[in-house]
Order: C-alpha cells, then structure tokens, then sequence
C-alpha cells in the first residue's frame, strides 16, 4: 500500500474516531498469561536462540530546529483530588517529540491508536510499541493501514508518517504471550518534509537484557481513561502523559513471570508506550506499556501497569528492524 493510499484513508473524520477509540489496554488474567507463556517456550519463542540481549544509546536530531516542547499532564498513582487538573510544565523537554501515537485499522472497520516510539535503528526510520498494537495475537493477524504521528498534542506537529513494514515476536504471533512476547515494531518510510525520523526528531536507544527490576523508569503513553480517576482528566487521549518510578519484577515469586510492573494510572491509549531508563538524557528503552490485571468480572484489580519482559523477544524484533 503507498503512502498516498495511506494519507488518504486517514481523514480529519477518520483520525478524530480513532482518537476518540483507542485500543483497549487489554485485560490480562494472571492463570490465562501463564497459560499464555507456557504455551511459548514449550515452542521454545520465549528467549529465541541467539537473541538474548542488545543495547544502543539514544540518538539526537542531526538538524537544528525548533523542537517543540510540549506540556505533559502527569499520571500518578496519588488520588485524583491530591492533582491539579490543570497540566504540569513537562520537565521532559523536547525528548517528548520521540513519543507519539499510532493509529490503524483493526479488520475492515474498526479505527484504533495506540502509543509508539522512535527506536534507534540502522535504517534511521524505527518505532517501538506493543505487539497487541500491530498484531491481534493468536488465532488473528496484522492490523493495516498503520500512521505514526510523533510529539501528537491534539495536532500532529511533525506530521503523519506511513509504515511500510512491521513486525511482532513470534511469541506473541504464535501464543499470545503477555509475559515475554507483547513486543513489536515498525519502520516508517522518510518524510517529503523531514526526511529519516531518526534524523529529525532523534531516537530513544535500547537496552534489552532481560531485566524486570530497574530502578528510575520513566513510561509515556496517551491514555484515554486510567485507574480510579475520572475520564475527564486525560484529555481523550490527545495528549502525552507520563508516569516516573521503580519497575520491579513482577512475578518474584513465580519463576515463570518476569514482566516489568510499574505503579501507574494509565488506561487505554497508552498501550505500546515506551518505558525507558535515563530520561532526557541517554533514553534507552526497557519495555512498552502492555495491559492490566483484571478480576473474574473484568475489572481493573490494581494501580499497576505491566510490560512483557524485554529479552531475546525484544532483541529479536530490533534486530528484523536493523536488518531491513
């Protein structure tokens, strides 16, 4: 499909129900993600041979420009009467630019977005998000129509870039693995305005090792709705949010679940969010925001927001997109 094809599917009508449709962060049981994960590495996709770990620093705009820096309200796990409604100044600065959202077309009517990323890679053009965001797991397939829109706040500032390829982990193709496999990619083709993204706007780096306990993360996403907080205060997703803390291993006392979980509010919309270490400096990528736990009646059960582990998974899918 061409950029223009892409372009032209995606009118202010159309970009306006998918903002207003984000993709559901999914609700995860925690018997069905074990389930899930097991499935995976009996097929041996849980840590694929040969793929365990990768890193890169982040990378800066090789133009000068005028960044936009935009404000960020903050999620957070206080209660909502202990926050100003009104957004914070973003300490984040221009690196916010890198985050944006995705949007595309789920089957033949279905408008959704999520949250992607720049990722440093060799072709200059990379982003980072969920494997649920490009792919519906097992038993289904890819998405189409995919539109990447960096530093988004209620307008696309940098404009809108197409995808030409994507890619998920097998693990999540194959078995739905919420635990090591909700991982995937994508390369955008160069803008007529802008040229390489990488170029223009930088690139968060990687560090992809297997960690769940990393101190100091930073996790972005633009949620329409989020735990405990009225929808009202996350601006119908048009806007970037952020959450700050500790990730910690998730399942310390379950030898099968190594996902990364993070205290933070944010719902729907922030799926695909990068979680990354060293923010505003050298911004490296640990994890992109994954789902939320639920109870029998499919109710949010905590303020935690998980990511599947970034090991050979992660390595793998980074590795597709600096061959290609």
């Amino acid at each position: 499909m061409s950029d223009q094809t892409v372009l032209n599917f995606w009118t202010p009508e159309r970009i306006s129900q998918a903002s207003a449709n984000p993709l559901p962060a999914p609700a995860v049981t925690e018997q069905a993600a074990i389930k899930a994960h097991e499935k995976a590495t009996q097929r041996g996709t849980k840590n694929p041979q040969g793929a365990a770990t990768a890193a890169a620093s982040a990378v800066a705009p090789l133009r000068t420009h005028t960044k936009r820096t935009q404000t960020s309200p903050l999620a957070s796990a206080a209660r909502v009467t202990d926050l100003s409604r009104s957004d914070l100044a973003s300490p984040l600065g221009p690196d916010i630019n890198i985050t944006g959202r995705l949007f595309f077309l789920v089957g033949s009517d279905r408008l959704g977005s999520c949250t992607a990323a720049g990722i440093v890679a060799s072709n200059k053009n990379s982003i980072w998000t969920a494997g649920h965001c490009l792919h519906s797991g097992k038993g289904g397939g890819f998405y189409s129509n995919f539109l990447f829109a960096p530093g988004y706040d209620e307008t696309a500032p940098w404009g809108y870039w197409p995808l030409r390829s994507i890619i998920v982990s097998s693990s999540w193709a194959d078995d739905t693995d919420w635990l090591w496999g909700d991982i995937g990619g994508g390369i955008v083709n160069a803008h007529s305005d802008y040229g390489n993204l990488q170029d223009w706007l930088g690139a968060y780096g990687y560090r992809f090792n297997g960690a769940a306990d990393i101190g100091g993360v930073t996790s972005l996403g633009y949620p329409a709705n989020g735990y405990g907080r009225p929808d009202s205060d996350f601006h119908d997703a048009a806007k970037a949010m952020y959450c700050q803390g500790n990730a910690v291993d998730a399942g310390n006392w379950n030898p099968f679940d190594d996902r990364l979980r993070l205290t933070c509010d944010m719902g729907h919309g922030a799926s695909g969010g990068p979680i990354v270490i060293n923010f505003g400096g050298n911004s490296q990528i640990v994890g992109a925001n994954s789902h939320r736990m639920v109870d029998a009646n499919n109710n949010w059960t905590d303020n935690y927001l998980y990511s599947s582990n970034h090991g050979g998974n992660a390595t793998g899918v980074i590795n597709w997109l600096n061959s290609h």
